[in-house]
This record gives structure tokens, C-alpha cells and sequence, in this order.
């Protein structure tokens, strides 16, 4: 009986690191692509009960969303749907990102990441095939179409493969870069990076929320159609779901690139007039040049490249690296508004293509980013007066000026800064004696007895116990028959 009672409730035992394990990549499989799917389910069946339509297409309906989640561009009675919209795919990354961040630590090994990496993309991917299995089937019914598989794989696999490498990298991947001996303006490139195109991004929000106000007689006369209270509200929140798209256009047309819509053509120098889709957030699509003052708009993304500068130039990295720094976060912005160029464009119905051409815009953005970037880094850096060598070359307080042991030459001279001794505190007796006073270790220091020391309290003023004093390490080595003294320490009345 008392081995039962000892032997402790079983919820108290700790759970076995496998386990553990086990749970946590479930998790990291399972828990977005559950509740994208839930989300897509109630959001089909709330669209067609308020449109009083029949339930007959739901699963199809349901499938290909899933994969217009994941931008794969989908052919509805032989009318090309390609552009799709950004915002539901930029919170499943998020998610994505997120769930991995959580499910590591900065203690994790490359073979454990790679396991939650993998289990980030292996449940997507069989949710995948069986979406198209869906789609198959419903094809024969419907007027969908099935797109091509390989191509679907490939785009679910490659947004949830990059971000759940993002989360991982986001929470080991200081560490291992020190591990593998990456160089340091390595890893601190990707903050500015990521400074910088949410910047150009913002500003293009900002100039789409400017021209639909702008526009906003022709916004409402797209949404004075006869849809009713339903239908008003749909084109709302489809409209609040493509934001993100024609933000990415209105930065595109920022940075000096030009923007297509439908048979309208767009830049900061002209205006080519043509059909547009009649949806509410393109009703801010201008239809004509007004005005000469349009390329200003170019003092926006120099303000960014040297806002990267300045970033990159703080991390008091010597010349050369912060040069290094600075290019690569400009190319990694550029190949970011590249591959978000390309997802965020594609046709549409008959208006043809909406959207930009990828690679112009990469190339313009890491030029205009590299340059003022380059050049205000330098400046930084070179007031922060951090030379190739990693060392400070300004005027140091306390430091001798010496190069080799001889002085420097030049206006500038190398400054040596040499580390000081630390000192130590020695706490002595009240009474106790100096070390020159108290003699060597072969005649030792007079001592006082209670009877003097109790005489001398009674005629003085009360003193403190004890007494510090700082000794360097170097000039008096610690003795320990030499520093307490040898009978009990009197303390005053």
C-alpha cells in the first residue's frame, strides 16, 4: 500500500522529449492548413446561401480557393482568373512563419529544423492532392477547370517551403551564422532589408488609399450597380482583398516602372487610356496625365535607399563590410519586389494582364535603393570613424596613440586602447594598522587588547567597524597572514 501511495499520480510524470516532439511538428503541419480550410469552407458556404445557390458546387468551390490561396491561377468556362488576391496569402504566411518561429529554439540543430521545415510543407502538399483530386471531379460538373498539377505543387510547396524557412531562420539563424563563420554584415542585412520594403510598400498603400479618394465619383458609380446590400458588401471585401495587389502596382509606378491594367497603361511620364476591369479598387486608375509634377514621386525611394544607408551604416561595421551590407539588402529587396511583382499580377477574363513586369521592377528598385545607400553608408560609417581593420581611428580619452610601440604617423594616428588592471577592495579592522606600520610577516604588528581598545572608544567619538581600501592586483600581491589581523576585531560600543 505505501508503494501505491508513493508512486504519484500519472499526469505528474514528465512527458518523454519524443513526444514532445511529435506534437509539436503535428502542430506545425496540421494547424494552418486545418484552419485555412475551415476559414474556406464557411466563407464558400456563407457565399452561396446568400446568393440562394445551390450547395452543388461547394466542394469544387472549396478547392479551387484553397489553391487561389496559394496564387495558383485558375480557368473558369475557358476565362482565365490569374490575378488573384494577395492579402489572404500574405496572413497564411504569417501563420506559417509564425508556428515555425514558435516551434524551435535558439538551441536547435540544422537536422531538427529541417524537420519542422519539412513538416511545414508535407501537410500543405497532401491537402494539395487532394484539392485537385476535388477539382477533378468536379470538373464534370462544374465549369471549372483543373489546372496543371505540377504547377500547383510548386507554388503551395514554394510559399509555405519559404516561409517556414523564414521562421526558423528568424530564431537560429544568428546562431548558426556564427557557427559557420558567415560573415557578421551577413545576418544584420536582413532588418534594414526588411525596413526598406515595408516602406516602399506603405508608400504605395498610401498613393492607392490618395487616388481612390481622389476617384471616389468613379468608385461609387462601380458600386451603384444593382447587387443590393450583398452585393455591395462583396465587392467591398473583394476590393479590401486586392488592396495589397494595386498597392504593389502604385509602388512599382513609384520607383519609375510602369503598371498595366487591363488596356490601361501607367507610369509617372505618361498614360496610355484603355479598358479596366470594372472593380471598385481600380476605379482610382487615372485615365489621363494631369499635372507635369508626377516624377517628384522619385524623391520617394532615394529617401528609402538612404534610410537603408543610415541603418546599415549604424551597425559600426568597417567600410568595406557596410558597402557589402548595403548591396546585399538592396538586392534582397529587389528580389522580394520581383518575386511579389510576380505573384501579384496576371490575367484576367478578357482585359488581358493586370499588373507589372517582375524583373524591370527588381532591377529598378535594387538600383535606386543601392545607390543612395551606398552613399549615405559610407558617410555614417565614415563618421562613426570605423577603418578597414575593425578598429576605432578617432580620438580615443585615456588611450595612447602608438603603432608597433613607436607613435603614429599621419593626421590620424592609430590609437591603442589598453585594458586597465582591475582593482580589489580589502576590508581592514577598525584599529588595524597600515601594512608599512604593521611590519613584516617575521615581526608582527602590535595588537591592541579589549582593555586599550575599550579605553579608547570611551574617550573618542564612535568610529566606523570597518574601513575599505583599493589595492591593485598588480602593485601589492594578496597575503593572507599579512591582511587579517591576528586576534578578534574589536568593535565600538
Amino acid at each position: 500500500m505505501t508503494s501505491l501511495l508513493a508512486r504519484g499520480d500519472r499526469r505528474d510524470t514528465p512527458s518523454r522529449p519524443g513526444s514532445d516532439r511529435t506534437r509539436a511538428l503535428l502542430s506545425v503541419a496540421l494547424r494552418p492548413t486545418g484552419v485555412a480550410v475551415a476559414l474556406i469552407c464557411v466563407a464558400v458556404v456563407a457565399t452561396l446561401v446568400s446568393s440562394n445557390s445551390d450547395l452543388t458546387g461547394a466542394a469544387g468551390a472549396a478547392a479551387a480557393s484553397w489553391l487561389a490561396l496559394h496564387q495558383v491561377s485558375l480557368s473558369i468556362a475557358d476565362a482565365p482568373l490569374g490575378i488573384l488576391p494577395l492579402l489572404p496569402t500574405a496572413l497564411l504566411v504569417w501563420a506559417v512563419w509564425r508556428g515555425c518561429a514558435r516551434a524551435v529554439t535558439r538551441e536547435t540543430d540544422l537536422r531538427e529544423a529541417s524537420w519542422v521545415v519539412g513538416a511545414a510543407v508535407a501537410g500543405p502538399l497532401a491537402a494539395t492532392l487532394v484539392a485537385l483530386a476535388v477539382i477533378s471531379d468536379a470538373s464534370a460538373v462544374t465549369a471549372l477547370e483543373s489546372p496543371n498539377a505540377l504547377l500547383a505543387l510548386a507554388l503551395v510547396g514554394g510559399v509555405h517551403l519559404g516561409a517556414s524557412c523564414a521562421g526558423v531562420a528568424s530564431v537560429v539563424g544568428r546562431s548558426e551564422c556564427v557557427r559557420l563563420g558567415v560573415p557578421d554584415w551577413v545576418p544584420e542585412a536582413v532588418r534594414p532589408a526588411a525596413r526598406a520594403a515595408g516602406l516602399l510598400l506603405a508608400a504605395g498603400a498610401a498613393a492607392t488609399v490618395a487616388s481612390l479618394v481622389w476617384s471616389w465619383s468613379e468608385v461609387g458609380a462601380l458600386m451603384d450597380g444593382d447587387f443590393g446590400i450583398v452585393g455591395v458588401f462583396g465587392q467591398t471585401v473583394l476590393s479590401v482583398l486586392y488592396l495589397p495587389n494595386v498597392a504593389v502596382g502604385a509602388a512599382a509606378v513609384i520607383v519609375g516602372g510602369t503598371a498595366q491594367v487591363g488596356g490601361t497603361s501607367l507610369s509617372l511620364f505618361e498614360v496610355v487610356p484603355g479598358a479596366v476591369p470594372p472593380v471598385p479598387v481600380l476605379g482610382g486608375t487615372p485615365a489621363e496625365m494631369v499635372g507635369s509634377a508626377w516624377p517628384v514621386l522619385l524623391v520617394v525611394p532615394v529617401v528609402v535607399g538612404a534610410l537603408l544607408g543610415r541603418d546599415c551604416g549604424r551597425s559600426r561595421l568597417p567600410m568595406q563590410e557596410t558597402a557589402y551590407m548595403v548591396a546585399s539588402a538592396a538586392a534582397g529587396v529587389g528580389v522580394l519586389a520581383a518575386l511579389v511583382g510576380f505573384l501579384a499580377g496576371g490575367d484576367i477574363g478578357s482585359f488581358g494582364y493586370v499588373g507589372v513586369v517582375p524583373g524591370v521592377l527588381g532591377l529598378i528598385t535594387f538600383a535606386w535603393l543601392v545607390v543612395p545607400g551606398l552613399l549615405v553608408g559610407a558617410l555614417v560609417a565614415r563618421r562613426n570613424r570605423i577603418g578597414s581593420d575593425g578598429r576605432w581611428t578617432g580620438s580615443t580619452e585615456g588611450a595612447t596613440a602608438t603603432k608597433d610601440g613607436a607613435p603614429a604617423d599621419g593626421d590620424d594616428p592609430v590609437f591603442e586602447v589598453k585594458r586597465l588592471e582591475r582593482p580589489t577592495m580589502r576590508f581592514r579592522a577598525a584599529g588595524e594598522q597600515e601594512p608599512a606600520q604593521a611590519g613584516t610577516k617575521s615581526e608582527p604588528a602590535d595588537t591592541e587588547t579589549p582593555e586599550t581598545t575599550a579605553e579608547t572608544t570611551s574617550q573618542s567619538p564612535p568610529e566606523t567597524a570597518a574601513e575599505t581600501e583599493v589595492v591593485d592586483e598588480t602593485a601589492t600581491p594578496p597575503s593572507v597572514d599579512d591582511d587579517l589581523p591576528d586576534g578578534p576585531a574589536s568593535r565600538g560600543d
